[in-house]
């Protein structure tokens, strides 16, 4: 969306306009790390294979290097993954740190050649699995939700990963500018009271729900 973009560009901040220093850590360690890396090569074969494209373009190879580059900042113990991933996307997330289970909601196919070229810690996601509150109590700290979460019943599985967040907790959500209603459905994301604070990256948001902070919404520039 056009207008989405332009609202985007004159509100982004650097970081030297921003004075928080959780967000500072964030934009310096994380967001602005452009160093090389030799997952990224892998991550880069891997998606071209099962995602079946030649050509993977500047943003979407952008994007796949953060979600790695968040999950080897933060270490989670697990992420789930809600809705459609890209190969891409879910082995950024599995090599950001191999000892992090990863949850998808993806065929047994995807998930074999996933494992056959090495991604070893990704495994699927049971429908009863999640519905235990054994699951979700330890495994709904770090949570992907692909752009289609929002048109799809997954989507009704943020209330239960807000049930079980902890101060810790980081959800992502894809494609957060994609139209209006996914719009409407990020800006009641913000407006909940238990988060703290949120990241307007264009392309993916970041929720946070740190004790002890201001509650802010920042726009970054990315």
């Amino acid at each position: 969306m056009i207008s989405s973009w332009l609202k985007y560009l004159l509100q982004r901040k650097s970081k030297y306009n921003i004075h928080s220093p959780f967000v500072f850590d964030f934009v310096t360690k994380v967001l602005n790390d452009h160093g090389s890396n030799r997952d990224y090569d892998t991550i880069m074969r891997i998606g071209r294979l099962l995602d079946k494209k030649k050509h993977i373009s500047f943003a979407k190879r952008k994007r796949s290097r953060l979600l790695y580059r968040v999950i080897q900042h933060y270490e989670p113990d697990s992420v789930v993954s809600f809705g459609s991933i890209t190969a891409l996307n879910a082995t950024a997330l599995a090599l950001g740190n191999l000892q992090t289970k990863v949850y998808l909601e993806q065929s047994e196919d995807f998930l074999e050649t996933l494992n056959a070229m090495g991604v070893i810690n990704v495994r699927l996601i049971q429908p009863a699995e999640f519905d235990s509150e054994h699951f979700r109590r330890l495994n709904t700290g770090f949570v992907f939700f692909g752009r289609d979460s929002f048109e799809d019943d997954t989507w009704d599985y943020l209330a239960d990963c807000l049930n079980y967040k902890t101060a810790d907790s980081v959800f992502i959500f894809e494609g957060i500018h994609h139209n209006r209603d996914i719009e409407d459905a990020w800006e009641e994301i913000k407006a909940d009271e238990d988060v703290s604070v949120t990241f307007d990256l264009y392309s993916i948001g970041m929720v946070f729900f740190r004790e002890g902070i201001e509650k802010q919404d920042f726009v970054l520039k990315y």
